[in-house]
């Protein structure tokens, strides 16, 4: 707790006080606190002093008062009675009277101490007529004051005072002449009273200053005495000893103050016997409590050990079942793949496309399965497979067709032509995604279109944005409903603890997939009163996948008839990317009428598409239009509709119709038609489907390890499709002696089999290698990021999971089998090891996977660099700055699992070394100027940094890692190269 200043406010961090706020004036400094003693000293002595200076100071004027008086009073009297002697005298002569006035005032002198002197005047006039006073008669020193006529001149008798005398002056009575009998009194007289009087006050003051002083020590130390008790009890009573009590003194005032000190001790005491109970209460409880809790720890634990168990148990369930399910699934895909290559009438494809999208929508549930589990513990691990993101749409959406026609709805997507052909994903997770919320969308909707459009964001030479909207109608859907959608989609997180309906737990699965995948999705108000789910996903364009070349229709005019304006659309927008020309009709009345028409002017289109919408419930009337139309008017026409109005005019429109395009529209599915219809337009059909045979300069053999014999004779059929003779083993025994007996480029090994499995069986094989090393990839249905890591670290080089799809073995292939399309001797060298080996590099970082990838990376990032310093310095001739630049690369490759790049800058950096002892720049060119790098060396490093460069554009180097499910689904993927 921080110490307050005095102005009660506390030191900011740095020390300093705070400045106090602009509206807050400072409090003045507050005084020294006085003591008790100097209060009472002040209190006691200073009105007692006032008192006697004050009483002194009357008792002496009164005095001089009073003297004052007297003096006047006697000189007055002597006046008069001069006065009435001088006119007694009256009937004597003048020296007579002046004699007698002498020896009177003498006398008078004599007899009074009061009087200094006594004067009488006479007004005389000269003989300038001026008027003077004349002394008569003087008794005593001259007066120290002196009168003129002037100012006596009609007045009475009466006193004058200055600083210099006091006189009483009084005229005589009777005379013709003006004269004035002047008595100066003698001043000290009543000075020296007044001073005696004074020395009284002072001596009286100084009795009642000791006597002042004296009571207020008596009282001081009495209150201090007092105090100083009640302090050393509040003392004792702070240290803890409540027993201590304050003897009561005899004042009122005081003994009330001790009682409540003695009440404080008391109520303190109380408090700490409650206090002191309630901690024994408390610590006995706590220690109840405690052991309680260390039961309950003890039962937690045991259950978190069975829950983790139960976990271990579910996941190996989970695995087992995947493996189980997968396996089968394996050759039910691949077979129907391979039976969709023949030649099959459309009614047989239709129920083949059927089985091969049910099987697909089985492994999709599968997967969420899975997903639950995995998106609980945070490993979900996607794949990166080529793919093509429409082809995926058109899938999951037939799929669903069904499902919406119940409702009266159509299932209508919008394919971007800028989409590239191929781009590298997981197409399971995403057709899990697209079927989740186009679901949603139909249980939210009834009669009507769902529209989902694709469309690319944006795209750079390797990676694109893709956006998928999925608009619905929302017209079967409460308000409820809507506000947990908005919630669920809208909100940053959704709460896990929420109760979710079916439609809510789905969306939620997709949520989580989206944003593991680094996309984003969110939720708006449509134009129709439903909603618009927005999704983006960043995708990986494919370039080992050569562009598809689409067939091209120009000129041809093709009429298509439908009720639906959004169907019409999609294929208005199709026939416009193949170069066609459409011709739109909306109306059924009208359409044998338009058709007669353009027949008698010569200008019937050359294909008509009519959607089996115009017959309604009248399938007779439309069947026979249709014929009409083919009869009458040679129409080539091509009927498409849902697969149950299908089924329902097959049979009856076989032989009259070209074609038959089940909805939703599939872009493939309506080419294949159009071919039929446009033969002038229509190419030879690959044998092989949308994936030719590789280029092998050699046949390559392939070891194939299963011991399920319907996924050995799928494999062998995908591998002989591809000019690749396939080598089939049932065990792991049985692929050691055939990898012994035989030449083999490359192994597909399966993981789980009876006996020896495929870790054995690789481990062992690794081990009997010498030089070159054979690539082994794993077949397993278990496709988590534990498992993953676990293949690599044994030593298999990648891995496939079942069910394998034709895409996925293409581009496997392609990837580890590229060197057998160079030279023979190029490829042999190169046959020696691969690019990257994935288990050096968890050995060299002491099988931390994390730091492996962040090695591998750093290595990766400046691959672009290097080639170019390298390219620079060679054409330099600069031999020693080229040997730096090797033997910094070279030290990279130290750390990383590159051997092939490492073993080139290798031997570079021996056959630069001498340059390296070069002191100055003269003696390197001359150096230069006698020998040259071998062109051979520096051609192979090069060529193998290229191959690197190549190799990790399209590697995710947290999937080969098996770091995938560490990294937060917030987070930017990491990739191999800049």
């Amino acid at each position: 707790m921080a110490k307050l200043h005095k102005s009660g406010t506390a030191p900011t961090a740095s020390g300093e006080r705070p400045l106090p706020p602009a509206d807050v004036r400072p409090s003045a400094p507050r005084s020294r606190p006085r003591s008790l003693r100097s209060i009472l000293f002040r209190y006691t002595l200073a009105p007692t002093l006032a008192l006697a200076v004050l009483l002194c100071l009357v008792f002496t004027l009164q005095q001089m008062n009073d003297r004052r008086d007297l003096l006047l009073s006697h000189g007055r009297a002597s006046a008069e009675q001069l006065i009435e002697l001088i006119h007694l005298s009256s009937g004597h002569s003048f020296e007579e009277r002046i004699e007698w006035l002498d020896k009177s005032l003498l006398a008078l002198m004599l007899d009074r101490d009061m009087i200094r002197s006594i004067q009488l005047y006479r007004s005389d006039h000269g003989t300038d007529n001026t008027e003077t006073f004349t002394l008569i008669s003087s008794v005593g020193p001259r007066p120290r004051t002196t009168h003129s006529p002037d100012d006596l001149r009609g007045k009475q008798a009466h006193i004058h005072e200055d600083v210099d005398s006091l006189q009483v002056l009084h005229p005589l009575k009777g005379e013709g002449t003006n004269c004035w009998l002047v008595i100066e009194l003698h001043r000290p007289y009543f000075l020296v009273g007044t001073y005696q009087v004074a020395l009284i006050g002072l001596i009286g003051l100084i009795l009642c200053a000791l006597t002042a002083l004296i009571w207020a020590v008596y009282l001081s130390e009495k209150a201090s005495r007092h105090i100083s008790g009640f302090r050393d009890t509040l003392r004792d009573i702070g240290s803890g000893h409540f027993c201590a009590r304050v003897e009561a003194p005899n004042n009122l005032e005081l003994a009330q103050f001790a009682d409540e000190i003695n009440q404080m001790a008391q109520n303190l005491a109380d408090h700490q016997r409650e206090y002191q109970e309630s901690l024994h209460q408390s610590m006995e409880d706590l220690r109840q409590s405690l052991d309680a809790m260390e039961e309950q720890n003890i039962e937690l634990e045991l259950a978190r050990k069975k829950a983790v168990e139960n976990s271990r148990v579910k996941s190996t369930f989970l695995a087992n079942t995947s493996h189980e399910i997968r396996t089968p699934l394996n050759g039910i895909i691949g077979f129907t793949n391979l039976l969709l290559k023949t030649e099959v009438d459309e009614l047989q494809q239709d129920y083949l496309q059927t089985i091969l999208r049910s099987s697909e929508s089985l492994l999709t549930t599968i997967n969420d399965i899975l997903d639950f589990s995995r998106i609980e513990s945070g490993n979900l691990v996607f794949e990166h497979t080529p793919m093509n993101l429409g082809q995926v749409l058109e899938e999951t959406l037939q799929i669903l067709a069904p499902y919406a026609y119940e409702h009266n709805l159509e299932l209508v997507p919008f394919i971007d032509p800028q989409l590239p052909p191929s781009q590298i994903g997981d197409p399971l997770r995403i057709k899990q995604i697209l079927s989740n919320l186009v679901s949603n969308a139909i249980r939210c909707s009834v009669d009507g279109n769902i529209s989902v459009r694709v469309s690319v964001q944006s795209g750079k030479e390797s990676e694109l944005i893709t956006r998928i909207n999925i608009t619905d109608l929302g017209n079967r859907i409460d308000e409820a409903g809507r506000r947990e959608l908005k919630q669920l989609l809208s909100s940053r997180r959704h709460q896990q603890q929420q109760q979710l309906s079916s439609n809510g737990m789905g969306l939620s699965i997709a949520r989580s997939l989206i944003e593991s995948m680094q996309g984003e999705i969110g939720i708006s108000d449509g134009e129709s009163g439903g909603f618009t789910y927005r999704l983006s996903l960043p995708l990986a364009v494919d370039r080992n996948r050569s562009a598809v070349t689409r067939e091209q229709f120009p000129a041809c005019r093709i009429m298509i008839a439908d009720p639906n304006p959004m169907t019409r659309q999609q294929i208005v927008q199709l026939l416009h990317q193949w170069r066609a020309e459409p011709m739109a009709h909306n109306e059924s009345q009208t359409l044998e009428p338009t058709l007669e028409q353009l027949w008698r002017h010569d200008a019937l289109p050359d294909a008509v598409i009519i959607d089996t919408a115009f017959a309604g419930e009248e399938f007779d009337q439309f069947i026979a239009t249709v014929q009409k139309l083919v009869d009458t008017f040679q129409c080539r026409i091509i009927v498409q509709g849902s697969p149950m109005d299908l089924r329902r005019c097959y049979d009856a429109l076989r032989t009259r119709v070209l074609a038959f395009v089940g909805k939703p529209v599939a872009r493939e599915g309506l080419l294949r038609a159009l071919k039929r219809a446009v033969p002038h337009q229509s190419h030879p059909r690959p044998l092989t489907g949308s994936f030719p045979p590789l280029p092998w300069p050699t046949k390559p053999r392939v070891l194939v390890v299963d011991d399920y014999e319907a996924n050995r004779l799928l494999m062998g059929e995908l591998l002989r499709g591809q000019n690749i003779e396939a080598i089939i083993a049932n065990n792991g025994e049985e692929a050691i002696s055939l990898w012994r007996e035989q030449q083999i480029d490359m192994i597909f090994m399966d993981i789980q089999m009876p006996g020896m499995d495929g870790i054995a069986a690789t481990a062992r094989i690794r081990s009997e290698e010498s030089n070159s090393r054979t690539p082994i990839i794993a077949l397993t249905a278990h496709v988590g990021a534990e498992e993953k890591s676990r293949l690599l670290s044994a030593g298999l080089d990648d891995y496939l999971s079942k069910p394998v799809s034709e895409a996925q073995l293409n581009h496997t292939i392609k990837r580890w089998m590229e060197m057998r399309v160079q030279p023979p001797q190029e490829a042999t060298a190169r046959l020696e090891s691969r690019p990257v080996d994935i288990s050096e590099s968890l050995k060299l970082s002491n099988k931390n996977p994390e730091l492996g990838r962040d090695l591998l990376q750093m290595l990766l990032k400046g691959l672009y660099e290097d080639e170019e310093e390298l390219g620079r310095l060679y054409r330099a001739g600069d031999h020693r700055g080229l040997f730096e630049r090797v033997h910094r690369l070279h030290g990279g490759c130290c750390y990383c699992g590159v051997p092939r790049l490492r073993d080139a800058t290798e031997k570079l950096q021996e056959q630069l070394r001498p340059y390296a002892a070069q002191e100055d720049a003269s003696q390197n060119h001359a150096a230069n100027q006698d020998s040259k790098v071998d062109d051979q060396l520096y051609r192979t490093v090069i060529q193998e940094v290229r191959a690197l460069r190549d190799w990790a554009a399209d590697q995710d180097l947290a999937a080969l890692f098996g770091l995938e499910s560490a990294q937060d689904p917030g987070a930017e993927p990491k990739k191999a190269l800049n």
